[in-house]
């Protein structure tokens, strides 16, 4: 099934169109909804908070998503730039409770000069955020970025366990034990 119909297509060609991007993300202390826009954004029978502020510092950019391969998953990178120093604080106490939570990927278009919907909300991927990473440039460049991460991302890392196991040792070198006793229960008597 094709993510854009026909129609989608035709109403992307438009002159006013614009991308909107939508988060939703359950926090350990409540749900939020999320865009990339500025102030309140009512779509798909929510309403959806802007996180991009210029005048309070909270930029965000999305970087682009790759198409899924066979073997590895998706991951975008949610940049805030400039950030304020209490947002900033107020991620950094809880950076440890970010990890892991859920947070689903939307994409719609909307008409600019109208605000009308143009392709409504369609999800791109069920994910989770990784943990904030800070960047400080001097005093006054301030910034973090939090990966959204495919369930999953598993796929991205290779699977080492096979290498370094009896199994695998006695394929390289036939006859070798030398890997037999990883993980075994040692007991050591001394007299």
């Amino acid at each position: 099934m094709a993510l854009f119909s026909a129609a989608d297509q035709t109403a992307l060609s438009g002159l006013h169109v614009q991308r909107v991007m939508l988060a939703h993300v359950s926090f350990p202390s409540g749900e939020r909804r999320l865009h990339t826009g500025m102030g309140p954004l009512e779509m798909g029978g929510e309403t959806w908070e802007g996180v991009s502020d210029p005048f309070g510092g909270q930029l965000v950019g999305l970087t682009g998503m790759e198409e899924p391969r066979f073997g590895r998953a998706v991951a975008i990178d949610a940049v805030f730039s400039g950030a304020n120093k209490t947002f900033l604080k107020s991620i950094w106490d809880d950076r440890h409770s970010i990890e892991g939570v859920p947070c689903d990927l939307y994409f719609a278009v909307i008409d600019a000069e109208t605000g009308d919907v143009l392709i409504p909300m369609k999800q791109l991927m069920a994910g989770k955020l990784s943990a904030p990473r800070f960047s400080f440039v001097g005093s006054s460049i301030r910034a973090f970025t939090i990966k959204i991460v495919s369930i999953w991302e598993g796929l991205n890392f290779a699977v080492t366990g096979s290498m370094w196991s009896p199994a695998g040792q006695r394929a390289r070198y036939p006859g070798d034990r030398g890997l037999d006793l990883i993980n075994a229960e040692i007991i050591e008597i001394y007299k």
